[in-house]
């Protein structure tokens, strides 16, 4: 059924989920589906984004044999259930066939292919990688040279080159498909496979540190590919877009397996996704083509898109919007509507609950700006959490932590150390649903509230709040009445050192192609429009593209760290000779967090050093200045 209001959602959750899901694993699901759509395309892969180019197409029956073959071919080598295969593939069939192939034979473990070799190696290592899956060049130009670098650090069984001809000169790797062909179409073990065990290993973070990596359950993956079904267009007859890295639970659950557990058709959008240029400049193109009936994206993808003139294309497949990654400013939710004509529904996830946790409901009103409902069979609550414990759930429109638990909730993370400070003791006697196995719950790091009518709205990360003088601003405040000027494609609220109100609100901006705006005018335009004085902001920088994740969100730690660069440089420059060489730098700091290091190359009496010094001793930003060249007293 349509979920239309809260109750809805507490009315299927009166079914046991083993009555909407039979399935024990992932791969049952998948052979189930297979046998009841065996010549439905699952997969319709494009490899350069041109409007007319052919397609790769995969049926239902072809991948549940590739699967299979591919579990065989993990176990002859040696794979078992306490090993991984770890993928550094981008977006491609060929990447989806790995992946569950891996999870009968041990654990599948995506990795983004553009983190640094150390970083992968570590990974590796603490993943207990026995296998690694890379794409032939072919498939990702010029990345065999990381991945000889991760051979000469590891101590791999095996590594397999997808794509590609059979026989590549000057790499020594097993080729995918050949290697398919030579494995038995039924599996080759036994493997009793129990909902809690571990099926995946997604790393989260990875930006700013070593990335974690967080355990994907059997059972995880089942709910969620059920629940972010539910909740958008249910039914076998669906067409998604799926232009998400597969690293990312976005493009491996909530574009992948979630529509193939319904036995809907996936459209890859080439190898590179929506980061291929080509893929967003022919995106009504490739709707018109392929009729999707739901179309995906983040925030910053669909900003490009509205740029793209429709050029008469017909889009009325198109029944459903969904947005993820982060929050989509209110201004291009309505314009995306506009063009449309389909609702823009937005939800929240995360790796730690297998993809969506909430989402607007798809058969009433989607209001924009919220998160909409908890997923069925995940509880979901915003509270108020004092010393590790939840000490009093929050009335509605109060703002709170937004925890989440339930059978969805992944399985902790694999090192220790991680899961300190992840968890949030209930109350005593909490009062829990018949169907849910109560327990601790899961801080997502996100401040939120919730309306009467269940709703729920995020009012930002605890760590993205910014704080004023002892005084919390939402950045989302800031940004939605920036995204409301005509030249503003996408804006980004953060914090700026400040050495008396600790910190103040600074805006960066990314105009619209073609578009003029200064600085002083976005500045006065947002005063004119925040009603909260404090919450304007101090400055608005001009960026010709904002840093964006891997998967397209906005990277607001490089915005902070601009920002204390520019309020460092400002306050010490005064302060040195002209002859003096100033530097600052800004960046992560195992023990400080974010640490701003400032070097004066040049002859700097100690004076000078020390009148500098006192001129930054209010700032909570931990900092340190170095003097290169002593010039005498």
């Amino acid at each position: 059924m349509a979920i239309a209001t809260i109750d809805d959602v507490a009315a299927l959750e009166r079914v046991p989920f083993a009555e909407r899901q039979p399935a024990r694993s992932v791969y049952d699901m998948l052979c189930a589906v297979a046998d009841r759509f065996p010549d439905k395309p699952a997969f319709r892969s494009l490899d350069k984004g041109l409007p007319d180019e052919p397609t790769r197409d995969m049926s239902y029956a072809q991948l549940a044999r590739q699967i299979t073959q591919a579990a065989n071919l993990f176990r002859s080598l040696g794979v078992g259930p306490t090993e991984s295969v770890s993928l550094l593939m981008p977006v491609a069939a060929e990447t989806f066939v790995a992946m569950f192939g891996a999870q009968v034979a041990g654990m599948a473990n995506p990795i983004n292919l553009m983190l640094e070799p150390e970083h992968i190696v570590a990974l590796l290592n603490e993943a207990r990688c026995r296998v690694l899956v890379a794409p032939d060049p072919d498939l990702a130009p010029g990345l065999w040279p990381k991945i000889e670098a991760i051979r000469a650090a590891t101590d791999l069984a095996a590594i397999i080159r997808v794509g590609g001809p059979a026989r590549r000169p000057g790499i020594d790797a097993l080729h995918f498909a050949s290697e398919l062909e030579r494995q038995p179409e039924t599996l080759s073990f036994a493997r009793k496979t129990a909902p809690e065990d571990v099926a995946s290993l997604f790393h989260t973070g990875g930006t700013t540190g070593a990335p974690k990596l967080a355990r994907h359950t059997q059972r995880g993956l089942l709910h969620a590919a059920w629940t972010n079904s539910e909740t958008l267009l249910p039914g076998p007859d669906n067409v998604f877009f799926n232009g998400l890295p597969p690293f990312h639970v976005g493009g491996a659950i909530c574009a992948g397996l979630a529509p193939l557990s319904r036995g809907n058709t996936i459209v890859l959008l080439t190898p590179a996704g929506y980061r291929n240029p080509l893929v967003i400049q022919h995106l009504w193109a490739f709707v018109a083509r392929f009729r999707p009936t739901v179309l995906g994206m983040v925030p910053t993808s669909w900003g490009a898109a509205l740029n793209v003139p429709t050029d008469g294309h017909d889009l009325s497949s198109v029944k459903l919007c969904n947005v993820g990654g982060s929050a989509m400013p209110v201004e291009i939710a309505k314009a995306v509507q506009a063009k449309l004509k389909a609702p823009a529904i937005e939800g929240w996830g995360m790796t730690e609950v297998h993809g969506y946790g909430s989402m607007n409901p798809a058969g009433s009103e989607a209001r924009i700006g919220s998160i909409g409902f908890r997923a069925p069979y995940t509880e979901l609550v915003v509270a108020r959490v004092a010393d590790g414990r939840v000490a009093a759930p929050c009335p509605p429109g109060e703002i709170g932590h937004v925890l989440v638990r339930g059978p969805q909730v992944f399985g902790g993370y694999v090192s220790p150390a991680h899961n300190k400070g992840a968890w949030i003791e209930p109350m005593p006697n909490e009062p829990v649903p018949a169907w849910s196995p109560g327990g601790r719950w899961l801080d997502t790091g996100d401040l939120g509230r919730q309306d009467k009518e269940g709703y729920v709205w995020l009012t930002g990360r605890a760590k993205d709040v910014i704080i004023r003088g002892g005084h919390n601003i939402d950045p989302l405040v800031i940004e939605e009445v920036l995204h409301q000027h005509p030249a503003v494609q996408a804006a980004a609220a953060v914090g700026r050192p400040d050495s008396y109100a600790g910190e103040v609100p600074v805006a960066f901006i990314q105009l619209k192609s073609g578009a003029r705006a200064e600085p002083d005018e976005l500045q006065a335009f947002a005063r004119e429009r925040i009603p909260e004085r404090a919450a304007a902001p101090n400055e608005v920088i001009i960026l010709e593209e904002m840093p964006l994740t891997r998967v397209g969100k906005i990277f607001k730690p490089e915005l902070r760290h601009i920002a204390a660069r520019r309020t460092f440089e400002r306050v010490v420059a005064p302060l040195v000779a002209k002859t003096v060489n100033l530097s600052v730098e800004v960046g992560p700091h195992p023990e400080h967090g974010t640490f701003a290091r400032i070097v004066l190359d040049g002859p700097v009496t100690q004076t000078d050093a020390e009148r500098i010094r006192d001129a930054l001793k209010g700032f909570q930003l931990r900092h340190e200045v170095t003097v290169r060249q002593a010039a005498p007293a």
